[in-house]
């Protein structure tokens, strides 16, 4: 179930043949660059900011052409130039300063004059002040920035007290209080791809573990046993391959090295996502599903357990749980559950999940109490 990247050469080809087909317009729709705006850009002015369609392009067009507006503010305003803003439900652009003898210049390049008190420069030295605060910054304190509609630096946090700690002594902070602490959204669940940078393999994230601090993805061992770096189907890298056994069994680790990702205890299903809660084994004729990067979630019964499954080449791998759920090539690694407990990793199995299948498909996993007890991992759960 492991796949294989397209020739570069090919895939090139076939995008740039796609894009031709799409892209080409008749002149009378290129002649104006507003007929060609993102039709969902037009529809968020008009439903958050009360715009007419006719507002609503003419706002677009400011926008386009603020970046010259500004830059030529910032240089004849020096610093008395406070920030600029698009005030919601407004179509002009509005640039604040401290000189009140700007505010014709402003009218002239064409933006809304705005008397402050505090300049750009002041605000960029508190940020600067709170930055070099950030090694001892309490968790409540979700972030800082300039705000030059409030001619202020705002300190978010979900406990307004911490932000006052966190800012004392410096002028010009607003305090401003959220609901939740922001997560990244380069997140790992169950079922995402994953390529391998040395040779273009494809496979699937199955759980998320840990070893003290270090972080690892589970996934399959013939998947591992390529070695090198892998990478998300987006580029990022993820780490190398930090443990791997195939054939006899099919599990292997990669470590999750790069600070971009964040680790989950959630699989991808079809509607949604499911938070795993703890390791189970569910008995033949049990319903399981498993999730992956080519056919996403699938579901089916546990036929058997304990199976010894001869790939051919002399790759046989003992120990594995034969479905009913399909799945295909690039879906090797990811993840089997039942309810919200974890059950294994996708190793291999027939058929497919395409129309003209032929037979009842069958897959195979591996499971995941025997990768955990052999690499002493933790799996990650909620």
């Amino acid at each position: 179930m492991l796949a294989r990247s397209l020739p570069r050469a090919l895939g090139a080809t076939a995008f740039t043949l796609l894009l031709g087909a799409v892209l080409v317009l008749p002149a009378s729709a290129t002649s104006d660059p507003l007929d060609q705006v993102s039709v969902a850009q037009l529809e968020t002015l008009m439903s958050t900011e009360g715009l007419s369609v006719t507002a609503a392009k003419q706002r677009l067009a400011n926008e386009t052409a603020a970046a010259d507006i500004v830059t030529t503010l910032r240089a004849a305003l020096g610093g008395s130039y406070a920030g600029e803003w698009f005030a919601p439900g407004s179509t002009d652009l509005t640039v604040a300063t401290t000189d009140p003898a700007a505010a014709q210049r402003i009218r002239a390049a064409g933006a809304l004059p705005q008397l402050v008190s505090l300049n750009l420069l002041t605000l960029n030295r508190v940020v600067a002040v709170l930055d070099s605060r950030a090694s001892s910054v309490p968790d409540a304190v979700t972030g800082w920035h300039v705000d030059p509609t409030s001619n202020s630096v705002v300190v978010s946090a979900t406990d307004p007290a911490a932000a006052e700690t966190f800012a004392a002594g410096l002028e010009g902070v607003r305090i401003e209080q959220v609901d939740a602490h922001p997560v990244q959204f380069a997140d790992l669940y169950g079922g995402d791809g994953i390529d391998a940078t040395n040779d273009g393999s494809r496979c699937s994230i199955g759980f998320n573990a840990t070893s003290g601090s270090v972080r690892y993805i589970i996934t399959a061992g013939h998947c591992t046993k390529v070695g090198g770096t892998w990478k998300a189907a987006d580029g990022t890298e993820i780490g190398p391959v930090a443990r791997s056994s195939f054939p006899t069994n099919d599990f292997g680790l990669i470590e999750v090295t790069s600070p971009s990702w964040q680790q989950t205890s959630s699989v991808k299903t079809s509607n949604g996502r499911v938070t795993v809660t703890g390791v189970g084994q569910t008995p033949v004729g049990g319903s399981i599903c498993r999730s992956g990067a080519t056919t996403g979630y699938r579901c089916g019964t546990v036929e058997a357990q304990n199976e010894s499954v001869n790939y051919g080449n002399g790759d046989v791998v003992h120990g594995l749980t034969r479905t009913s759920a399909c799945a295909q090539a690039g879906d090797s690694g990811g993840p089997f559950i039942s309810g919200s407990l974890a059950q294994g990793t996708l190793s291999g199995g027939t058929g497919g999940c395409g129309l003209n299948l032929i037979g009842s498909p069958a897959t195979y996993f591996q499971p995941i109490a025997e990768v955990l007890s052999t690499y002493n991992v933790t799996l990650l759960t909620g």
